[in-house]
């Protein structure tokens, strides 16, 4: 083995205001490469299995690309890996079952900071995407090569083939005479062939009956072969028909798709040509029109740097810009509040912010919209609400009339902007009881079937088909007043008010009583047909919309019931008085973009609305939950159902995606679904004569112990420190377990 290649090494300490520049610079001079030098190392492969299946790769046995000397991170006093992440590496490209010690060349670059971090290597390496060649080992007289490793010189794959292509006539003599040796060694198989098919005719007249009986049950299996061949034939018949029927099936639905959007194409043009006469008759306003046509609102929103062109669709890096465009305008929050937040969305769950007055719950909902290009609306939700109908509104039967609310208003105005995402918060949404107002909503936020939107019912549709017959009966009397008297010129609702003739006519058509006025029955036909355009008597629930609530905890609030709890993720704040502000701003990434401008991600981007994760038995996270449920919630009276479940499976897909691992995974399950639902007398006894503290402490020490190698930086809160503290509660109170005391 060559010397390794190291001229100057460095206590961590030393590195630690060095920037990735200033790191890159040490590097290439301690392993004496030029700073000009493309930076490119010689490794061997080493596949590494991944904790969540599959595997990735490592380069291990570094050397140089100059010289072949080995290569060592120079650091002093430290337990270091001399290894390069590689990540994922197809092995289809290299026909081989396994890429364990191929030597290959990569270009290389610093990690990001914080993997750097965890493996306490400032100069830890990865390989540029793109950038591994393989190598093959050639004799030493072959070429003339100038790595040398173990005494085997390297050379690129490529090299090799120019070098197979300058000798490929030799390569086709060789061919030619192994070709021949092959047909010599041919015909010496006849010859023994030959000399077989003779002792077998010897054999056959000896044996005569034995061989009978073998060609007999040969001939039995050529019959089932011969009827699996026909079946086999009849099998390929019935796909090559199903195959045609799918294709007649296609030509027949794309020839429907074509008359349906004809059909629709001229019920457009139909509702167009009505909308116009209700216009000229002044019985509905253009926005009304709109709304019957289904235009979307032409929302002028600030430009921002676009989720897809800019950021390549990763939720990481949009999660860090997100948390350095908030923290430009002096909101700060932790980076993994943002990503938890950030996965909560995706799952289309209710996301329960919960926490003391000014803790930044609201503030929260409306800094995030502002930094997605999206839209907060705030409901307020008051002491007096009890039903559905102080979150939905109401239909007043005697004024033909749909008295709305603030958060159906912003349901449509999301409806009509598809691509906005819209964060619909019940600020101190338990002012009154959750379970009251919202039982339904949160019924209809369960349901999860494919492509299929949960439907809001607001009042009976009856109401609706009474005043478009009425209003169908007023427009063809007009009709036939105008035809009667040949003022079909007469158009203007006005111009029908003006011409006494014409009025005289109406009121005799309409049975219009002595005080009767056509102007009083207009207005009244105005407002129920101006409702009826603006609130339908149901809404699908829009896919861009997002319902989030805020809570305080305390003596003029109510607690939030089981069935909320289930269908709910909480998250928990504290006083941003209490925040490692320093470590906030140790998070933060800088970017080469106008910090002022927000980052543009559509409602779709966010994430589409799909059913739960089935119930799946064998994935750790369903493993360790079940455990948890039998060893410790279930003694404690806690329920946790099939749902829940479902639910933490679906926010962990999630969660994953921007790099969480499992253990950050249970984490935080067990602070949004858990955690909220401790509240009971720890001095009561288990079926086991085992108090219920005694469980309670049980639960700490087990999940202290399964996240003992979560790191302080992957998280915001430790759930186990969110017990201390509830178990520390519990102990000055009687052993009273409530987790929303102070």
């Amino acid at each position: 083995m060559t010397t390794a290649n190291v001229s100057q090494t460095f206590e961590m300490s030393e590195l630690a205001s060095f920037s990735d520049e200033e790191l890159i610079g040490l590097l290439k001079e301690s392993w004496a490469y030029s700073a000009s030098q493309a930076f490119d190392v010689i490794g061997s492969l080493k596949e590494i299995p991944a904790k969540l299946g599959g595997s990735f790769f490592v380069l291990e046995d570094l050397h140089s690309i100059n010289d072949g000397s080995a290569l060592l991170y120079p650091l002093k006093g430290t337990d270091v890996k001399q290894t390069v992440f590689v990540g994922k590496f197809n092995k289809r490209e290299l026909d081989k079952d396994s890429l364990d010690g191929t030597w290959v060349k990569a270009r290389v670059e610093l990690e990001p900071e914080d993997q750097r971090a965890k493996h306490n290597n400032p100069f830890f390496l990865k390989a540029v995407q793109g950038g591994v060649q393989v190598l093959s080992g050639v004799p030493g007289d072959a070429l003339d090569t100038q790595i040398v490793i173990d005494g085997v010189h390297q050379i690129e794959q490529w090299v090799v083939e120019v070098y197979r292509q300058k000798h490929i006539d030799s390569i086709a003599k060789e061919s030619e005479s192994l070709r021949v040796q092959l047909e010599q060694q041919r015909g010496e198989i006849a010859e023994q062939i030959e000399s077989a098919q003779v002792g077998f005719e010897q054999l056959k007249s000896q044996e005569g009956e034995r061989l009978a009986q073998l060609l007999e049950e040969m001939q039995a299996l050529n019959g089932k072969v011969n009827e699996q061949s026909e079946a086999l034939q009849d099998l390929e018949i019935k796909i090559d028909v199903t195959r045609r029927q799918h294709l007649e099936e296609t030509r027949e639905f794309e020839h429907h798709k074509k008359i349906m959007e004809h059909q629709l194409y001229t019920l457009k043009q139909f509702i167009e040509k009505k909308s116009k006469m209700l216009l000229e008759l002044d019985l509905i306003g253009q926005d009304e029109v709109d709304g019957l046509l289904g235009r979307e609102l032409q929302t002028i929103g600030p430009p921002g740097h676009d989720y897809n062109d800019i950021f390549g669709g990763d939720a990481v890096k949009a999660v860090g810009y997100i948390q350095a465009f908030m923290y430009n305008k002096g909101i700060v929050y932790h980076r993994k509040v943002l990503e938890d937040f950030f996965a909560l969305l995706t799952t289309h769950d209710l996301i329960i912010l919960a926490g003391d007055s000014g803790s930044g719950k609201t503030n929260l909902v409306k800094s995030f919209a502002d930094a997605i290009g999206g839209k907060a609306v705030i409901v307020p939700v008051k002491p007096n609400w009890t039903s559905a109908e102080d979150l939905l509104g109401y239909y007043n039967p005697i004024e033909h009339k749909y008295l709305s609310t603030p958060f159906l208003d912003a349901l449509f105005e999301a409806s009509r902007n598809p691509d906005t995402p819209y964060f619909i918060c019940l600020d101190e949404m338990n002012l009154a009881r959750v379970e009251y107002y919202l039982a339904d909503f949160l019924s209809l936020l369960e349901e999860r079937k494919k492509n299929e939107l949960p439907e809001i019912p607001l009042y009976s549709a009856t109401e609706a088909n009474h005043l478009v017959s009425e209003v169908r009966n007023f427009i063809a009397l007009i009709d036939e007043a105008r035809s009667k008297l040949a003022k079909q010129d007469l158009v203007n609702f006005l111009d029908l008010l003006r011409d006494e003739e014409l009025n005289v006519k109406l009121h005799e058509l309409c049975g219009f009583r002595e005080g009767d006025s056509l102007l009083k029955y207009h207005a009244s036909l105005r407002r129920m047909l101006s409702n009826y355009a603006n609130v339908p008597s149901s809404i699908r629930l829009p896919v861009n919309v997002r319902i989030i609530g805020t809570i305080n905890v305390d003596e003029t609030t109510h607690y939030l019931s089981p069935k909320v709890l289930d269908r709910a993720h909480i998250i928990r704040f504290g006083s941003p008085l209490l925040m490692d502000w320093d470590q906030v701003k140790s998070e933060l990434k800088s970017f080469d973009l106008d910090i002022e401008l927000p980052v543009t991600i559509t409602a779709a981007a966010i994430g589409e609305r799909e059913g739960y994760p089935v119930f799946d038995h064998s994935d750790s996270l369903v493993q360790t939950l079940i455990h948890i449920v039998r060893e410790f919630l279930d003694p404690l009276g806690i329920e946790f159902g099939l749902r829940t479940v479902r639910q933490a499976r679906h926010y962990s897909a999630a969660l994953q995606r921007l790099g969480a691992s499992e253990q950050l995974v249970l984490n935080n399950v067990v602070l949004h679904k858990i955690l909220p639902k401790l509240m009971f007398d720890g001095e009561k006894l288990t079926d086991g004569n085992v108090a219920r503290k005694d469980r309670l402490i049980a639960l700490r020490d087990y999940l202290n112990n399964y996240l003992k190698g979560l790191d302080s930086n992957e998280t915001a809160f430790f759930c186990v420190d969110e017990l201390d503290r509830v178990i520390r509660n519990a102990q000055s109170n009687d052993w009273v377990v409530n987790y929303w005391s102070r």
